[in-house]
Order: C-alpha cells, then structure tokens, then sequence
C-alpha cells in the first residue's frame, strides 16, 4: 500500500534536534540583519554605516526568511502524520495565534503609544485586522514589519489543508505539488499576472517544496526521482531569492550586493538542512536545542519594532557593543518568557477549543443538508476527535 503522509501510524522518529539549531539560527541572522544591516537610522546614522565591518555579514540576513520557508516546508509536511484537515487546522491555530496576539497588541502599545515617531503610518484601526494574520491579503498594513512571512506560511498552511481535505495527501501528491507549484510560480513570473502571482506565493513555493520533498526522503527514503525535485526546487528558489535579495538590499539598505551571492547562499539553506536531516546528524540531540528551537517564533514576532526603539534610546548613552548585546540578550529573555507562559499554557486549550469547534460545525452542516436515505461517507482520512495528536 502506497505511503500516505496524513495516516502515518508508527511511532514518533527522535526530535531532529540540528532542526531545532537551524530554526533559532535563522531567528537570530534575521535579527541581526534588522539591527545592523537593514536600512533604518536608529543607531543616529545609517545601520550599515555604524557597523561597517558586522554588516558586510549580517547584510545577508535577509536569507533567514528563506531558510524559515524551507525548514517550514518540511516541518509542517511532517505535522500532516496522524491528522485530519480539522486537526491540522487546529494544530496551526494553536501554535501560531497565542504568541502572534501578545505580539500584535505589544507592538500596537508601542508604536501607537510609546513610540509614534516610529509608526510608520499605523494606525488603531489595523490593530483587530492584524489579530487575524490576514491582514495583508486586504492591504493593510502590518503593526509590525515581520508579519509579511506569516501571510506567506499562511498561505501554504491553506493549500496543504486543501489537499488534507480532498485526500490528496499520499507522496506522490506531494511530489505533483512539489512540481506543479513552483513550475506555475516561474511561469507567472514572466507574465503581466502578478496578482496570481502573489496570491500564490509563487516566489517562494520552490522554498516550501523543497523542505517537503527532504522530509518525504527523509520518511520513505532516497530515491532519483526525489532528488532531481530537491534539485529543481532548489534551482527555482535560488533564481527567486537572488532576484529579491538584491533588489531588497537595494532598497532596503542601499547596499549593491550581487544577485549570485543569494543564489548560491540558497543552495547552502537546502544543504544545510538536508545535512540535518537526511544525515547521521539527524541522530544529534539535547534538550538545550529544543529550548532554543521554541525561542524562535516569539523572538522572530517580537523583536523588531522592539529592539529599534530599545537601540533608537539608547545608542546615544550605551556603547554600541554593549546595545547591541543587550538588546539581543534581553529579545531571547522575552521570547523565553512568551514561549513558557503565553505558548505553553495558552497553545493546547487554543488548539483543542478550535478542533471542537470545527467538530461541532462539521457535524452541524452535514445535520442541516444531509437528505433522507443519503449517506455522506466519510473521507478515508476522517479520523475520531480521540485520534487527533
């Protein structure tokens, strides 16, 4: 019988732990690329000015986000096993809105309260859009700048929750998705459709792909077919992202970096995890590394807006050695104490609340069009509240 992703019933692989390590590391070269790199003034000058030797590294920091999409590819391909749409959805909802609310209201307080000068043109009517996360599929802006990838992950949230739906879970749909989503993200680049573009994702759909088709050699094994998809993905991804990282270096920074240094960064993003995941290194472990690995959502939510008014303070009273530690150091602590007392106790009952709620308004709905004598039969992949993990 043909492997399915979404029924998988063995027992749980050992944590990647190395996994772990890549996802609090693309946390951190994202932040010090928004401190030392990016273009903003808060240091009383241009960053990239201030730290002209830091910045010839951190410059490229914008590829953590990249390496967010690809980690995520093969990450939530892997939390598919032993779910049905409804506990996937609630599993998503539950890990992702706690700490996203705190950190919309945080950065509400501050930039609409504390630290006007540093809006950027928000304003208390994008606060309750914002709680959703969708807030950039109706064009307003996000309270904080970071926000722009989780419309992007919650894009491919949306599609694997189609197919979850529809069945079409089993390895060589995802290998078809793997394929088709990427081959149409390229087409439309060179078209004049770049509204289908966007709303697909299309730039970053090989990123997503590739992390998928690792995690399914990682699951079923090595295969020349499985290869040669990680190696086109990775081509396309690489095409995209040093298209964008030149441009945003450019406009973002006004720094001229050439398009191939993302490009061939790129390929190390898929090496890097394919190392971690497919090699012996898989076998790495530590609770340290899981700690840090639950760091990475609430600091990658919280410390941009943040940390820029903490440095926009104090740069010119503190050393900028020091600044910049501090703020580092104090980002780690809040996302610690997020992580322990907002995500731990809040993420469980969240998910639970919304899986009975989908539940309740399934069986509801097929309650009101159900006819007499017609049977509605259950999906292959329907599996009993008590099932869900």
């Amino acid at each position: 019988m043909p492997k399915t992703v979404a029924t998988q019933t063995q027992k749980p692989a050992p944590r990647l732990g190395l996994l772990d390590a890549l996802r609090i590391t693309a946390a951190l070269i994202v932040v010090l690329y928004h401190y030392t790199a990016w273009g903003h003034d808060h240091w009383g000058t241009q960053a990239a000015e201030f730290w002209p030797v830091l910045s010839e590294f951190t410059r490229y920091g914008q590829l953590g986000v990249q390496l967010f999409f690809l980690i995520s590819g093969f990450v939530i391909l892997m939390s598919l096993q032993g779910k049905n749409v409804i506990g996937f959805i609630g599993s998503r909802v539950g890990r992702l809105y706690p700490a996203y609310w705190l950190a919309v209201i945080a950065a509400a307080v501050l930039s609409l309260r504390i630290w006007p000068s540093g809006n950027e043109g928000r304003s208390a009517s994008d606060i309750l859009p914002n709680l959703t996360m969708m807030q950039a599929g109706f064009g307003i802006t996000d309270m904080d700048g970071v926000y722009w990838t989780l419309w992007v992950e919650l894009r491919f949230y949306v599609l694997l929750a189609v197919l979850l739906s529809l069945g079409f879970v089993k390895n060589k749909h995802i290998l078809v998705l793997s394929a088709v989503w990427p081959a149409l993200g390229l087409y439309l680049h060179f078209t004049s459709l770049d509204k289908l573009q966007e709303w697909i994702a299309g730039q970053y759909a090989a990123l997503f792909a590739a992390g998928m088709v690792l995690f399914l050699i990682y699951q079923s094994g090595h295969s020349i077919r499985r290869w040669f998809m990680v190696a086109a993905n990775t081509a396309i991804a690489a095409f995209f992202t040093g298209i964008k990282g030149r441009n945003d270096a450019d406009l973002l920074s006004g720094l001229d970096i050439p398009a191939w240094h993302f490009q061939l960064l790129t390929v190390l993003c898929v090496a890097l995890l394919a190392a971690c995941t497919l090699t012996p290194l898989k076998n790495v472990q530590g609770k340290w590394l899981a700690v840090a690995g639950s760091l990475t959502y609430p600091l990658y939510l919280v410390h941009q807006l943040w940390g820029w008014w903490l440095i926009d303070q104090l740069h010119g009273a503190v050393n900028k050695y020091v600044l910049l530690a501090g703020v580092l150091v104090l980002m780690l602590v809040i996302a610690y104490l997020v992580a322990r007392f907002v995500e731990q106790p809040l993420g469980l009952p969240l998910r639970n609340t919304t899986i009975r709620g989908l539940t309740a308004a399934q069986a509801w709905t097929k309650k009101i069009f159900a006819k007499p004598g017609l049977v509605i039969p259950e999906s292959k992949y329907q599996q009993s509240w008590h099932q869900i993990r």
